[in-house]
């Protein structure tokens, strides 16, 4: 509790050890892991083209900033490799109740066109079994994302059938192309019919150094690349999503866009409606029935930081009811808020109200994830 309001912090990461490839992944698969210290390849190929964190090891200090600092702020994290412990002392440092855990590594290992669809597998039940694990810690407190292998719609299936029996609130999904396919193609809609019956987000999350195609690798230097590539990727995840008809098919589908911001919801939201109402004058008919702005509203949620300057206006401009937050936690992000403006920031906001801080922090992601009151 933070300033006398519970919180969920819907966007929290997990730094994957080592004991993943070494002991969850199944043996005939666990040799085509490997590196030392934060260096990892699948295959001699590297995950992305910077090196994720792992087992107290930080990235280079010119992408996380001053890698002092980050030791110094999360050095309990950082002293015992990020477990589930110290992330829980973390959160009890931070003032949160609850936390919706996404990947560091996950966000890259499976993403690339070059993974055959079975080694995918194998590393996704690797993850979610130790995800699983990690979560198990306090099952209360801790709520874990699963990933599953878009390489191939049965086999993920499978695998997300088997994420909701470990208990996983979420599947992580990233807005990137996979082998040319965008996130609405029509190999993926069984999977999106079933995470809908299992009542399981579908949740897109984008990260920097893919080595999959994304906007601002080729045109911009690495401060407009990171600038670029959060907030814009997911505009086209959700305008596929949203404006192209995917929601409409699926009306039980709940859908996330997390980390990129929320301030460019209301001007998207506002360009696909003009567009859907102005059928035929852009030269393309309507893709749905309903408007995209009450698609979004009826199935979405997007993440907002605490210090987000946009959050005043997208609540005044398109409501409160589907903004949740995220602290980045232990991504670089949070390294100058932690830890007391990681929520502070939110629950001193003088000009939001004390409804719509309530619904961010706890009503909004208690209802989208299925997490009791």
């Amino acid at each position: 509790m933070k300033d006398g309001y519970r919180v969920i912090d819907a966007d929290r990461h997990i730094i994957e050890p080592a004991s993943v490839w070494n002991s969850y992944l199944e043996a005939p698969y666990r040799g085509r892991v490997q590196g030392e210290g934060n260096v990892r390849r699948v295959d001699g190929v590297p995950f992305s083209t910077t090196d994720p964190l792992v087992d107290g090891w930080v990235r280079n200090a010119q992408f996380f900033g001053a890698k002092e600092a980050y030791n110094r702020v999360f050095a309990d994290g950082v002293g015992n490799s990020f477990d589930a412990p110290s992330n829980l002392r973390a959160m009890d440092r931070e003032g949160i109740d609850i936390a919706v855990h996404f990947p560091t590594y996950g966000l890259y290992a499976i993403w690339t066109d070059e993974l055959d669809a079975r080694f995918a597998a194998a590393i996704c039940r690797a993850y979610n079994n130790w995800m699983a694990d990690f979560c198990g810690t306090d099952a209360r407190r801790l709520k874990g994302v699963a990933l599953t292998p878009l390489q191939d719609t049965p086999m993920a299936m499978e695998e997300l059938r088997r994420a909701k029996r470990l208990g996983m609130v979420g599947v992580m999904f990233r807005p990137n192309p996979l082998h040319g396919r965008r996130v609405d193609h029509d190999d993926y809609l069984p999977l999106y019919k079933l995470a809908s019956e299992l009542d399981i987000p579908v949740l897109f999350h984008e990260g920097i150094a893919t080595m999959l195609p994304q906007i601002g690798k080729d045109r911009t230097s690495p401060y407009g690349h990171h600038v670029a590539c959060h907030p814009m990727e997911q505009m086209m995840a959700c305008l596929q999503v949203v404006g192209d008809g995917l929601l409409e098919r699926f009306p039980d589908l709940k859908v996330g866009f997390f980390e990129s911001g929320c301030g460019w919801v209301p001007f998207w939201l506002d360009r696909m409606d003009e567009h859907w109402e102005h059928e035929g004058v852009f030269g393309a008919p309507r893709m749905t029935r309903t408007a995209p702005s009450e698609l979004f509203k009826r199935q979405c949620i997007i993440s907002c930081e605490a210090g987000d300057s946009m959050v005043d206006t997208v609540v005044d401009k398109v409501g409160e009811d589907f903004i949740v937050l995220a602290s980045d936690y232990p991504h670089p992000d949070a390294v100058a808020k932690f830890p007391d403006r990681v929520i502070g920031d939110l629950t001193r906001n003088s000009t939001l109200a004390d409804s719509s801080k309530r619904k961010i922090l706890w009503d909004n992601p208690a209802r989208f994830f299925g997490i009791e009151q």
